[in-house]
């Protein structure tokens, strides 16, 4: 027996980080017949570039946002006998969400089937309390229960022809709907196979966060595999990490020593990196990048001034990475001056980034030490002041980017290299803080040449003990 089509209906309004692993799993969905319409209200980040990779049917464009008329537009422009609602920061757990979905409709009392909704490992305690008790892990016919969601859902075409969703309401215009079919004597399914990971939950958001905090405390416990969770393709693992190296002229030695060439050999030791990428202006860059399998790109003019910032930097190499058919979720920036890294920290910091939801993680140098500023001519300010004794001081953390820094590609798309939702990599070692200042050597005063043959036998003894 021929399966009826489904038309998948995903709305959008800047989702530029949910909506390629969404439709990376919509398309993986092993059922036979189905077609996507995206409904974008006026997306400003690069949403609509990440849907342009996908075989989508149409994408409907809509200025006005209410949830209803967003679900109407797009069934209008689609095809499908079943209609599959979707958010576009929900992504299918399984190949087989549709087919799930679609079960429910060999009985004509069905109007509508929805899944359940699973956190993240980064989901809040008050989103997470939530999805895990509103969504169980028994199927449910509804015959009196008007419950239903549309971040996850499937209903007959039929039924919406006769009744579409409510264009004026400004949310729960799904139990609006739900309530009608009801009503009229049919059924609601609800079926827990059909599952979606939801990472900000059904209510967006709750006050009462210290008692939602105990729930989810409780809850970690017992769905301890659920809540550590992650979708397949949004794990470092699946992801496309990809290292930014910049080098501003030609790549320091010290004491004969290639560091460019060292930071290169570190990098093919980190498990998540897909490709490394270069952006010089040297042939000797070119010729090290070449030898070691990292990808060069040429550093333009208008870059290669000491103003430029390093987020104008790894914009420019970003859109030179996607212009050549790479599409990357992660920038790992490293700077090749930061010659000591501690084995395992690059992973680290993709790690973290990934599981803990966050924008930006680097490394940060641990101090409890007091902090002075010279605030005025002649006048210096504390403004790190503890009466406590030494490790009991609150801890101050210093920024070591060059070691190494995981960013979301849309924080650098945007031109920077720190996101709002920022994690630090905790450094003891004050090892790990030696850079070589400057990527132009004058020659060495006789004082100063002490100093580089010192460090010149301080960077061999470390790299052969600190090298991963």
């Amino acid at each position: 027996m021929q399966k009826p089509k489904i038309s998948v209906i995903v709305r959008t309004r800047n989702e530029e980080t949910w909506v390629g692993p969404c439709l990376d799993m919509v398309f993986r969905q092993d059922y036979p017949d189905f077609e996507v319409i995206i409904v974008d209200n006026e997306s400003t980040d690069h949403t609509l570039e990440i849907v342009r990779r996908y075989p989508v049917k149409q994408v409907v464009k809509l200025s006005r946002y209410m949830p209803g008329l967003s679900l109407n537009q797009g069934i209008r422009a689609s095809t499908g006998a079943l209609i599959a609602c979707l958010s576009s920061h929900c992504i299918p757990r399984q190949t087989d969400w549709l087919s799930k979905l679609a079960e429910a409709f060999d009985d004509p009392k069905v109007a509508g089937s929805y899944g359940r909704q699973l956190p993240l490992a980064f989901s809040g305690a008050v989103d997470k309390r939530d999805l895990l008790t509103v969504f169980g892990l028994d199927r449910r016919v509804q015959v009196k229960d008007y419950f239903f969601h549309n971040a996850n859902s499937m209903l007959r075409r039929d039924l919406w022809e006769a009744t579409p969703f409510d264009e004026e309401a400004t949310n729960i215009e799904d139990r609006l709907w739900g309530k009608a079919m009801i009503d009229a004597g049919y059924t609601l399914v609800y079926e827990p196979e059909a599952a979606v990971y939801h990472h900000h939950g059904i209510n967006q958001g709750d006050s009462d966060r210290g008692r939602a905090h105990g729930v989810s405390s409780l809850l970690d416990r017992l769905e301890a595999e659920i809540v550590a969770d992650l979708p397949e393709n949004m794990r470092p693992e699946n992801c496309n990490v990809v290292a930014i190296a910049p080098v501003l002229g030609e790549p320091r030695e010290l004491q004969g020593g290639d560091v460019f060439a060292e930071m290169l050999r570190q990098l093919t030791d980190c498990r998540y990196l897909r490709n490394v990428y270069t952006l010089a202006e040297s042939d000797k860059a070119r010729a090290t990048a070449d030898r070691l399998g990292a990808r060069f790109l040429a550093r333009p003019e208008e870059l290669r001034s000491r103003d430029r910032s390093l987020g104008d930097i790894l914009r420019y190499a970003l859109h030179a990475i996607e212009a050549a058919g790479d599409y990357p979720d992660t920038i790992l920036y490293v700077n090749y001056l930061c010659p000591f890294r501690p084995p395992g920290l690059l992973d680290e910091l993709v790690t973290e980034l990934h599981y803990k939801g966050l924008d930006t993680v680097f490394p940060g140098y641990i101090d409890y030490n007091d902090h002075w500023v010279n605030a005025a001519a002649e006048r210096f300010e504390r403004i790190s002041e503890s009466p406590k004794p030494g490790p009991e001081r609150p801890r101050l953390y210093r920024s070591l980017y060059g070691l190494g820094c995981a960013t979301r590609a849309s924080v650098v798309r945007r031109g920077n290299l720190i996101g709002d939702k920022v994690g630090i990599v905790p450094i003891a070692e004050h090892i790990f803080t030696l850079r070589l200042t400057d990527e132009r050597p004058q020659p060495l005063a006789p004082d100063e040449a002490e100093r580089e043959s010192l460090l010149g036998w301080t960077s061999q003894m470390f790299l052969r003990e600190f090298r991963p």
